[in-house]
């Protein structure tokens, strides 16, 4: 990940710096939870990476081989909907931002049980509330109930699902994202302060009060359950 302000997500000049850190924050909240070998699906250029250093022996890098991410994290094409892996194949399983890609969600939730051992994760993350993106292959929205609902129906164990945040932070997110319409024409000197103060001003408020009703994502925590693992080859 570039350390440049200018391109880096987790930069403070960036348009979505503020709701990169705080999906660090809590990815790493949950990162105890990784061992093994493990398999990032829907992998892109692996952003939360270095949270699981030390704690995987090995990271597989799955994505599709048409996306619009760089070809240089990828290990593996495949489809989300189809992993080319063995049944009872990984440790633990990651997907952030994927799920609301894909047309089939609970498919594959079900692709992720079924390549996980019994007794492992998958640490997962998708939107509640964000703007339309990577058209035309973006088909849901997600609440708290929703990703439980289809975590139980493919199988796992519920361990959490929480909120990343609450409506300020949602709010400065959208309002930057806005703002980037106008990041050229040489508006940079005015549009790149912007971001950093818009999405502060969220973060204080959302300290001040949190309404997690309107929070801009989750992140969802499933386990297999111990026995044998179910195979649908």
């Amino acid at each position: 990940m570039s350390a440049n302000p200018f391109h880096s997500p987790f930069g403070i000049l960036s348009k979505n710096w503020l709701v990169w850190r705080i999906g660090r924050r809590h990815v790493s909240s949950v990162a105890h939870l990784a061992h093994g070998v493990m398999i990032d699906i829907g992998c892109g250029e692996q952003p939360f990476r270095a949270v699981f250093d030390g704690r995987v022996s090995r990271i597989w890098g799955l994505d599709h081989l048409h996306t619009l991410h760089p070809n240089e994290t990828i290990e593996v094409f495949g489809t989300a909907l189809d992993l080319p892996f063995r049944s009872a194949a990984f440790d633990t399983a990651i997907c952030f931002q994927v799920l609301e890609h894909v047309p089939e969600p609970l498919r594959l939730l079900e692709e992720a049980r079924r390549v996980l051992k019994p007794g492992s994760h998958l640490i997962l993350t998708a939107p509640h509330i964000w703007n339309v993106h990577e058209q035309p292959h973006d088909y849901f929205r997600y609440t708290e109930f929703g990703l439980k609902h289809l975590f139980r129906k493919a199988g796992f164990e519920v361990v959490e699902v929480r909120p990343m945040a609450g409506y300020f932070v949602t709010a400065a997110a959208r309002l930057c994202y806005f703002i980037a319409h106008f990041d050229r024409w040489g508006l940079q000197i005015l549009t790149r302060p912007a971001f950093f103060l818009v999405q502060s001003i969220g973060w204080l408020f959302d300290r001040i009060y949190y309404d997690t009703t309107e929070t801009w994502n989750y992140l969802a925590v499933g386990r297999v359950p111990d026995g044998n693992a179910p195979d649908r080859r």
